[in-house]
């Protein structure tokens, strides 16, 4: 049983955030159906234009079916192929953002860190990147005195782009887990925004040192029309660690 858990565990880690939500499994479902509805009509419409035109241009004809259905031992149509690829995602996105309408309190994401799912470290410059702004045993660390930021703030952090289930008009929370080590006296502010070129929409929290129990901080967000959310873990230079264990977002 050890090792089947440890196997499932493996699976879901590989298995993207995006496609744990059930509302992201319906939408795929959906938009698979739609997709094979319309390959389908795509090929009786292909079909149906290549027996009217084949008496006039044999030859040419001949090549262009040769080409798109028969180019390998496995059949391969690209009819349907271009049609996956082009007309997937925008469905599917279409298809999510009506269901999550719908929902009330659904996880978007999640990390426990357990690794880097694309987080930008040290956004604002460290004299000392591997010191200032590491991921560590399932957390993120900060750990920045003056001396070692390059901003004349002396701020700096991490932060991460969330592209998948965020949509225009939708209200969310967006939370993460914090505490500090010991007479820390570094700063610590939970900071999200969208990702327009004038980075409008912003919803800060106020800087201010963790106490060294965890604690959850939740700050509001409301989508704009980028249809994403930038996540800010923040810092401010000082004596200690700021160490983050979660970040979670929910559509409310």
């Amino acid at each position: 049983m050890g090792f089947l858990k440890k196997i499932l565990e493996y699976l879901n880690r590989l298995l993207p955030f995006e496609l744990k939500r059930p509302t992201s499994v319906i939408a795929v479902i959906i938009a698979l159906l739609i997709l094979g509805f319309l390959s389908k009509a795509g090929e009786k419409i292909f079909d149906l234009l290549l027996s009217l035109f084949q008496p006039l241009l044999p030859v040419f004809i001949s090549f262009i079916s040769l080409i798109l259905f028969n180019p390998f031992p496995i059949k391969v149509n690209l009819f349907n192929l271009i049609l996956f690829i082009f007309l997937l995602f925008p469905l599917y996105r279409f298809v999510d953002k009506k269901l999550l309408q719908t929902a009330r309190k659904v996880l978007i994401f999640q990390d426990d860190f357990s690794t880097n799912k694309g987080w930008a470290l040290n956004y604002w410059g460290s004299n000392n990147p591997a010191k200032t702004c590491r991921l560590e045993d399932s957390k993120i660390v900060f750990e920045a005195e003056e001396a070692d930021l390059i901003d004349s703030r002396k701020e700096n952090g991490a932060f991460y782009d969330l592209k998948s289930g965020i949509y225009a008009g939708s209200s969310y929370e967006v939370s993460c887990w914090v505490r500090s080590a010991g007479d820390t006296t570094m700063g610590f502010q939970l900071w999200v925004h969208d990702t327009t070129g004038n980075n409008d929409a912003k919803f800060p929290s106020h800087f201010y040192t963790p106490s060294e129990r965890l604690e959850k901080i939740i700050i509001g967000f409301f989508g704009s029309s980028s249809n994403a959310l930038r996540i800010h873990l923040h810092t401010k230079a000082g004596k200690g660690k700021i160490i983050v264990k979660k970040v979670e977002v929910m559509k409310v």
